[in-house]
């Protein structure tokens, strides 16, 4: 299978990614690129992630058997609001938004009939933010969950599926409600972690800070108002896990307290056990 026209709306390490991996694979006839800063497009181009790109929504839009909004999640139920008056009719919209429950219910709210609407997203990706870090491989063995309702054409299902079987990503299906109480999980609440750890740590000690500080708190140098986004849109279940993780974490201050050896060597041992087995 051949798409025709891929829209790539937002150019950036994951719209980059995605561009790349259709044009080396060969999978879309055009690939074009949608942005908001002409330089963006221009690095896109360069790198040849896109065939055309415009500033243009609307341009963009017309005549794509399917657009791919690679937005900030709290962009992408308006852009696929200003885009719906220009898609033909049967064309696919798709996403890559880190939250779902609330991108899919805007987005199914001012769905055309015609048009045929399923959430993504791909677990992968980067602290860097960027066309310039896009790669055409980001996305091989990537585990990508797509959030079918009720309203998903089963037809546009399987397109949007083997769009992402063919970029290399293994793909499962879960609900939108489902999907943020997993991902507030294993992303969000880390994100969090990592910020509150950084933050805990007075600027004196951070010069003494070495590798395993640095990996633990790697993910809290991306871009802040993407994750500001994402925290908001998923705020009860990003609490829910919060507060899973202070339970957690009480337990572990316990066990020092005491000063119980055997309670923490467990409790070490069964951590080093979980993490093997990722």
């Amino acid at each position: 299978m051949q798409f025709g026209k891929v829209t790539i709306v937002g150019v950036g390490l994951i719209g980059g990614s995605i561009g790349l991996a259709l044009k080396e694979r060969g999978l879309a006839e055009e690939v074009t690129g949608v942005g908001r800063r002409k330089s963006s497009l221009q690095k896109a181009l360069a790198r040849g992630a896109v065939d055309s790109a415009t500033l243009d929504l609307a341009r963009g839009c017309r005549e794509a058997e399917m657009v791919i909004f690679a937005v900030r999640v709290s962009l992408m139920a308006r852009m696929a609001e200003a885009a719906m008056p220009h898609l033909s009719s049967g064309a696919i919209i798709t996403d890559v938004g880190s939250t779902k429950a609330e991108i899919v219910r805007d987005i199914e709210r001012i769905l055309r009939e015609d048009v045929h609407f399923v959430g993504g997203h791909p677990l992968a990706g980067s602290e860097k933010r960027g066309v310039e870090f896009a790669r055409g491989d980001l996305f091989e063995s990537a585990r990508i969950i797509l959030t079918p309702t009720k309203r998903t054409s089963r037809s546009a299902l399987k397109k949007v599926s083997f769009l992402w079987h063919s970029l290399g990503g293994k793909v499962s299906h879960f609900s939108p409600e489902e999907h943020d109480r997993i991902l507030a999980l294993v992303s969000h609440l880390p994100h969090l972690v990592a910020v509150a750890l950084v933050d805990a740590v007075p600027e004196e000690a951070l010069s003494f800070a070495a590798s395993g500080f640095k990996d633990t708190t790697r993910i809290a140098g991306s871009d802040p108002e993407i994750w500001r986004d994402i925290f908001l849109s998923n705020k009860e279940e990003v609490l829910e896990a919060l507060k899973r993780f202070r339970q957690a974490l009480e337990h572990k201050e316990q066990c020092l307290k005491d000063a119980d050896p055997e309670g923490l060597f467990e409790l070490l041992k069964k951590a080093q056990a979980k993490r093997e087995k990722l």
